[in-house]
């Protein structure tokens, strides 16, 4: 599994990441510095059989471009310490940098990692040292070595002065990790973008589902602070930008719109970022009020009509006694709503098809992706339980192999899954996979759709229809051009 982060060095002559410098996690937009080039770096994943990696979080503590003229030191383009969630970078992108760097030609990028977070499903029918077998175990692994040097094409880059770069990163999750559960990180650039910096109208990135909560709200414009990078997000908005969900915040405008947007609310946003530090939000969708919690997670068993277990890959703000990573229950309130985020829903009402529902515990399933709002965090005996009075379906990201295909409507069934549904109980060895207007086909080199025996990855709704699950989407990425 394949995951993306992007990094923007800025050229301010002018490239790489954005025109812009991010002191301290910010990615406001600073004065354009002398001599310096925008550029934005962003950064978007084989542990042993039967084991299923449900979350990896580590800290990417550097990145560093080396001249081609050894005598000149290596260029930081990392301003500071980024923690990055890979496990949820399928076909999503997360920002690394916003900086600026010296125009010249730069033969390596070096990154360098931190800490780790490894949370795996074990269901190789064994001990994992002291992870049993069927259980969620959460680690600490080691990077050996703890950096990854990039030499190969398209290096040696040469960035010129006036020019605008953006260099966006694979992390391989699978291929990093050892057989011992220890992290060799793999790491190749994805794509290089360069353009002229009078070209400020382009897109240089998309970047979804950036979360956080509102510390300003301006004309046009709000700021976005994500708890876990520390980064603060100055984002616009215009005439386009989707507003969802916003009802549930008592919001009354109809259409919905920037006026629904309040101070200390948690939201969830797709952004458009054009290289120079512009953001502009295309989807905004509510998440939490005021003074609320928004927890996702990714579900790894159904125990019962009112409790189910998950693994936290994000909380905004966080809360207490709950980390991200950890293996939580989540006790179901007998009041408990049950809705589905508007994410991949999309204008034309997207999956409202006969048979697709998620109206109560019945619906759950193990794979999905869901928001919870906690009530109430208590533990016992090492397991922390959280109770909610909300479940929200969010998108999920599953990769498998195409079996066979519906060349009529380009609908295809999906095996070769991860063992996080292979051993679940029951075991789910297929999933069909519904295909819905304007899905979005990445990395399809020389073909125009997926066809059979394709390793992909698609990002949709996951639903616990009978027999045999179902996931609606809008987005299949091409692994097998790996």
């Amino acid at each position: 599994m394949r995951r993306q982060f992007l990094f923007f060095v800025c050229l301010v002559l002018a490239g790489g990441m954005s025109l812009v410098a991010c002191g301290g996690g910010s990615m406001n937009t600073p004065a354009p510095a002398m001599n310096g080039v925008p550029m934005t770096f962003t950064i978007g994943d084989t542990p042993p059989g039967g084991v299923a990696i449900v979350f990896f979080e580590a800290l990417v503590t550097g990145a560093s471009l080396q001249p081609t003229d050894m005598n000149k030191p290596a260029v930081s383009v990392l301003t500071t310490p980024v923690e990055v969630e890979f496990g949820h970078l399928q076909t999503d992108t997360a920002f690394l940098s916003l900086t600026n760097v010296p125009p010249d030609t730069y033969s390596s990028l070096t990154l360098t990692f931190g800490s780790a977070t490894m949370t795996i499903v074990n269901h190789t029918g064994g001990k994992i040292g002291s992870c049993l077998n069927n259980s969620v175990c959460e680690l600490s692994p080691n990077f050996n070595p703890v950096t990854a040097t990039l030499a190969t094409s398209p290096f040696p880059v040469t960035i010129s002065p006036q020019s605008v770069v953006g260099i966006r990163l694979d992390f391989d999750v699978n291929s990093s990790v050892q057989p011992d559960l220890s992290v060799s990180p793999m790491v190749k650039i994805a794509k290089l973008t360069v353009r002229q910096q009078d070209e400020d109208d382009q897109e240089m990135e998309e970047v979804d589902e950036v979360d956080g909560v509102v510390t300003a709200v301006l004309v046009n414009q709000f700021n976005l602070m994500n708890e876990r990078s520390g980064q603060s997000f100055a984002i616009t908005v215009d005439s386009n930008t989707v507003f969802e969900d916003f009802g549930r915040a008592g919001c009354t405008a109809n259409p919905e719109d920037f006026s629904c947007v309040q101070m200390n609310q948690v939201l969830d946003v797709d952004l458009s970022e054009n290289g120079t530090g512009s953001m502009l939000a295309k989807r905004v969708e509510f998440e939490e009020s005021v003074k609320g919690s928004a927890i996702k997670g990714t579900i790894t068993s159904v125990d019962s009509s009112v409790m189910f277990h998950m693994v936290v890959f994000n909380e905004e703000p966080a809360v207490s006694g709950i980390s991200e990573g950890a293996a939580i229950a989540v006790s179901i309130a007998p009041n408990a709503s049950f809705q589905i985020a508007g994410e991949d829903m999309g204008e034309d009402g997207g999956f409202n098809m006969p048979g697709l529902s998620f109206a109560s515990s019945a619906d759950l399933l193990v794979g999905q992706d869901v928001q919870i709002r906690p009530m109430s965090v208590s533990s016992s005996g090492g397991i922390v339980t959280v109770a909610t009075d909300l479940v929200r379906l969010w998108p999920s990201q599953i990769t498998g192999q195409i079996g066979t295909v519906d060349a009529d409507n380009g609908n295809f069934t999906l095996t070769g899954l991860s063992p996080l549904f292979v051993g679940a109980t029951p075991p789910i060895t297929a999933i069909n996979v519904i295909t819905l207007s304007e899905t979005d086909f990445e990395d399809f080199v020389g073909q125009a759709s997926p066809s059979s025996g394709s390793i992909v990855t698609v990002r949709g709704l996951l639903f616990n229809t009978p027999t045999t699950p179902t996931v609606v989407t809008r987005t299949i990425r091409n692994e097998s051009q790996d």
